[in-house]
């Protein structure tokens, strides 16, 4: 440490060249900050020394740190050199402010009277050097935050943020005025800006600014509605948490931004008891982080669950449980499955003791049964047949809460039992039912505890997992629950004389309700197809039939979905019920509208829409009632429509391919469906999925990909023009994602993945046919295509990326047909041109040929398969000539004679191929003088010829003003003479 001697002339002198030493040794390493730091203390002090009373020392050591500081304001951000000494200044105003105040507790405790135990805390003077330099840094840097420069408003940010928690006091009027330029720094323009802003502003919350508005609210405003995440990533870590604050810090948790998603877990939650939040926060946090489809984030929920909350809960999981609130809670299975796949030995640790069987309550049966199903998941026998308890037992415990429920008369305990009795229904699902005695009082106990009137619906379909798994087969099972439901239909009331009608018919209705939810539930578990002697088919008719019949909406909503279910099972009964299903469908209201339509995708997905197709009239209509659905009001309906439909495409079941995924990708980038989250995440995975499936699928892909762009043209303009707020993809991003999913290479990468080649010696099976014609049908459009989608699909060309894989003849058309593009100098702006050009040279090097000039038109033209693109571009100059042109005769016959000279034969007869020919060779010649103008030079020049156009205009219809009125008073006179 350098000595402490007193300063004189000659510290003033060395401190150009000990400051800037400093400064540059702060730069090599980072390690010896503090060192530094104390060493411009020492410095600091023997430079006001020289002189005390005029300070004019402390000024130099001031100015000269001030310039030094300088040269790193204007560093571009991460420079690892400016880094390191804005580190340094940190450090240094760090270090002054803790040596100031163990100077000043040395003071005060000289100052204090050690005899008089009551005198007061004497007043000691808190202008030091370190305070006053740290003013005149602060006051420095504002001036710095109205910087021009975007890099020197970054850094006097930064300086002021990483020192600003060093402060100590300083004047009132400079801290106002610092919290006032932080204010109007956090609106910057520039993200890097606002993020040391805010970290600022997060070290200052517990003051106001002079206009008396909350630092906290301006902080909870960057939170929310910033653009940049690594700004929300700034406040999230740095905000103070409290009750006002931890809301908004909670909303992160839905942040599009998986970083900081993964942050708010792992940083920000961890030190915060789980005590602090509510029950509805817990379940809102662990929702978001359980589900969510980032791994690291939902590795980061659950470590915040297994290592902070278990912590908080003395490593005591029935605690840590018992604060999930099993009984309701949506999430806190999954949560439990999670945590014991991150921390295997957790479960593996458990003791499950017959006491612990013998008082169960809610969170005990609720970790019970997870310990159970985490090993049954994974095959572990010896686990599983460890913890799991015998058949009798269970029975006995199911049998004993069965009995306590129906006795219970309080309301607010029986959800408890109910709950606890499902447990144990899903645990009794997990045994292998070995005791043949076990068995039977099981399946004794679930035929008689499915009788009981007010059993929830999940108790009825563990219970019929059990009963098929206690089967000895499926015709077994039916035969089983056949009788249940016919002791079910026998609990329905009599005709009474002392019973209500209306009683008795709603209580009918109930018995009804519940057979046909136990027929729902025997149907899905069932996979024979149907025959007549079934007894399902006596179901049929006793129970489905009459309840589609019904005038009872939810009687006809259980039916139609029993009936689908048996149509699943039997063809030909689908084909007689599909009318049905379809005016349900059109026609139905409500959950039957969409019982139809679900049953209509479930049909067309087993038997295929072409199969179905006569009982619906024919496959169109089939299709156009699925097009209607797909444009519904209904977020939900629309959503459940489009997944049918992917599904079918996936699996070929659906006529016209072509057709109906050129709907859903309009469906897919149309504004209107941007907030149907739903469907968006369906299709997003469908369209890559579909695409990369096999080729046959990517060629319907490429088939659609320029006609889908052009209609998205007029779909986006017409929205624009009717616009409530809604935004989605751009044109030219569906565009380029479209491409995406057309490339066949992308296609062969992921095959060669999955079959273990790495992607190596893959090339040879590409086919870029489909993937070229994709190009040649987007020239094809843009000469009759509207002006925007024009520059669109020119700039999509060079996305192709088409290599030496493209067959030769498609490369020529795509030649041929970019010439006549250029011939028609359709496009005004520059980016486009350039787009073309670009295209244009890749052709060239694909075709192997030095410049235009080396294109073998003579050749091209006896290939079969030209003669499309050359009839094309002829129709094209047809059409002009339809249209009608200002050319003059004169202009007309110079053309001719120029067409003639450029190798036409006078002696024989013009055939089409011939004038083909010409035409095409008239489109060839024209570009290639321009070739020689550099675009920025022909834009030049047209601006020129535009500007003189438009002064030519101007000076004529002042004249025209003036032949206008000699004209008139000429027409007058006639008129005159003509009376």
């Amino acid at each position: 440490m350098p000595s402490k001697k007193k300063g004189g002339p000659d510290t003033l002198a060395s401190l150009r060249s000990v400051i800037p030493g400093i400064f540059d040794a702060a730069q090599r390493s980072a390690t010896g900050h503090r060192k530094h730091a104390v060493a411009l203390h020492t410095l600091q002090a023997q430079c006001h020394d020289v002189d005390v009373e005029k300070l004019t020392g402390e000024d130099a050591f001031n100015k000269e740190f001030i310039r030094n500081l300088n040269k790193v304001l204007g560093v571009k951000k991460r420079e690892p050199s400016a880094e390191k000494v804005v580190r340094l200044v940190a450090t240094f105003v760090q270090v002054s402010h803790e040596l100031d105040m163990q100077a000043l507790a040395k003071a005060r405790a000289k100052m204090i009277d050690i005899d008089d135990v009551f005198s007061e805390e004497p007043e000691v003077d808190t202008d030091t050097v370190s305070s006053r330099f740290v003013e005149l840094l602060i006051k420095y840097l504002l001036q710095g935050f109205q910087a021009k420069e975007k890099l020197t408003r970054m850094r006097c940010c930064q300086i002021v943020a990483m020192s600003v928690t060093s402060l100590g006091e300083i004047e009132e009027a400079l801290y106002f005025d610092l919290i006032k330029k932080l204010s109007e720094r956090i609106r910057d323009k520039e993200a890097s800006i606002r993020v040391h802003a805010a970290i600022a502003l997060t070290k200052l919350q517990a003051g106001e600014d002079d206009d008396g508005s909350n630092v906290t609210e301006a902080l909870l405003g960057l939170l929310q509605n910033d653009p940049s995440a690594e700004v929300r990533r700034a406040v999230l870590l740095n905000i103070e948490k409290s009750p006002v604050t931890l809301p908004y810090v909670l909303e992160r948790a839905r942040d599009v931004d998986p970083t900081n998603r993964k942050c708010l877990f792992i940083k920000v939650m961890p030190p915060i008891h789980y005590r602090l939040l509510s029950i509805e926060d817990r379940e809102r946090l662990l929702v978001a982080g359980v589900n969510d489809r980032d791994v690291n984030v939902k590795r980061a929920c659950v470590r915040l669950v297994g290592e902070s909350w278990l912590t908080f809960a003395g490593e005591n999981l029935l605690t840590l449980t018992s604060s999930l609130d099993v009984v309701y809670s949506p999430v806190a299975s999954k949560v439990m499955q999670a945590l014991f796949t991150a921390y295997p030995e957790i479960p593996e640790n458990l003791q499950l003791d017959s006491e612990m069987w013998e008082n169960l309550t809610p969170d005990m049966v609720f970790i019970m049964r997870s310990t159970l199903e985490y090993f049954f998941e994974r095959k572990d026998a010896d686990q599983t047949d460890k913890h799991l308890p015998e058949v009798m037992k269970l029975a006995q415990l199911l049998e004993s809460f069965g009995a306590k429920l129906e006795t219970e008369e309080n309301e607010e305990l029986r959800p408890d039992l109910e709950f606890i009795i499902h447990q144990l229904l899903l645990i009794a699902k997990m045994s292998d039912f070995p005791d043949e005695l076990g068995r039977r009082q099981m399946l004794t106990l679930m035929r008689k505890m499915i009788l009981v009137p007010e059993i929830p619906e999940n108790n009825v379909e563990a219970i019929t997992d059990i009963i098929r798994k206690l089967s000895i087969n499926e015709q077994d099972f039916i035969r089983i629950m056949v009788e249940v439901v016919s002791d079910v239909r026998e609990m329905a009331p009599t005709a009474d004389d002392d019973a209500d009608e209306q009683d008795m018919l709603s209580e009918a209705v109930l018995v009804s309700i519940r057979c046909l939810i136990i027929i729902k539930y025997i149907l899905q578990r069932c996979f024979d197809a149907l025959s007549e002697g079934s007894s399902v088919y006596g179901l049929l008719s006793e129970c489905i039939v009459p309840a589609v019949q019904s005038s009872d909406q939810v009687l006809q909503e259980f039916g139609i979905e029993c009936l689908a279910l048996c149509c699943l099972l039997d063809k030909g009964m689908a084909i007689d019920n599909l009318s049905l299903f379809v005016k349900a469908a059109s026609n139905g209201k409500g959950d039957i509208h969409t019982k139809g339509l679900s049953a209509l995708l479930d049909l067309a997905f087993m038997y295929g829409i072409s199969e179905l197709a006569p009982a619906a009239g024919c496959a169109s209509d089939f299709v156009e009632l699925l097009y209607g659905e797909l444009g519904s009001d209904d977020q939900k309906t629309q959503a459940m429509v489009a997944e049918g439909v992917a599904r079918l495409l996936y699996a070929h079941r659906i006529p016209e391919p072509a057709t109906v995924l050129e709907e859903m990708l309009v469906l897919y980038y149309h504004p209107s469906t941007s907030d149907n989250y739903a469907l968006r995440q369906c299709l997003t995975y469908f369209f890559p999925a579909f695409s990369y499936m096999s080729h046959e699928n990517q060629a319907v892909m490429q088939q659609v990909t320029v006609s889908t762009i052009c209609r998205l043209g007029g779909v986006l303009k017409q929205q624009a023009a009717t616009s409530d707020g809604q935004s989605g993809a751009t044109q030219g991003q569906a565009a380029q994602q479209m491409v995406t999913w057309a490339d066949p290479r992308i296609l062969e990468a992921i095959s060669a993945m999955n079959s273990g080649n790495g992607g190596s010696g893959a090339r040879t099976s590409v086919r870029m046919g489909g993937y070229t014609q994709l190009g040649i049908d987007g020239l094809k459009r843009v000469f009759k295509a509207s002006p925007a989608t024009r520059k669109v699909l020119v700039q999509t060309l060079n996305k192709l990326s088409l290599d030496e894989g493209s067959p030769q003849t498609q490369l020529q058309q795509l030649f041929v047909l970019t010439r006549a593009l250029a011939q028609k100098d359709l496009f005004t702006d520059m980016i486009t041109r350039n787009a073309l050009a670009r295209f244009e040279a890749s052709l060239l090097k694909l075709l192997d040929l030095e410049s235009i000039d080396d294109a073998n038109l003579e050749t091209w033209l006896e290939e079969p398969e030209m003669a499309s693109v050359f009839e094309f571009v002829s129709s094209l100059g047809e059409e002009e000539h339809e249209q009608g042109s200002d050319r003059s005769d004169e202009e007309e016959e110079e053309e001719e004679a120029g067409s003639l000279d450029a190798g036409s034969d006078l002696d024989s007869p013009a055939s089409p191929v011939e004038g083909l020919r010409l035409s095409v060779g008239s489109a060839m010649s024209m570009p290639i003088s321009l070739k020689s103008r550099s675009p920025l030079k022909r834009a030049r020049e047209e601006r020129i010829e535009e500007l003189t156009r438009e002064i030519d205009e101007l000076l004529d219809s002042d004249s025209d003003s003036g032949e206008e009125q000699e004209e008139d008073d000429d027409d007058a006179s006639y008129m005159s003479a003509e009376e």
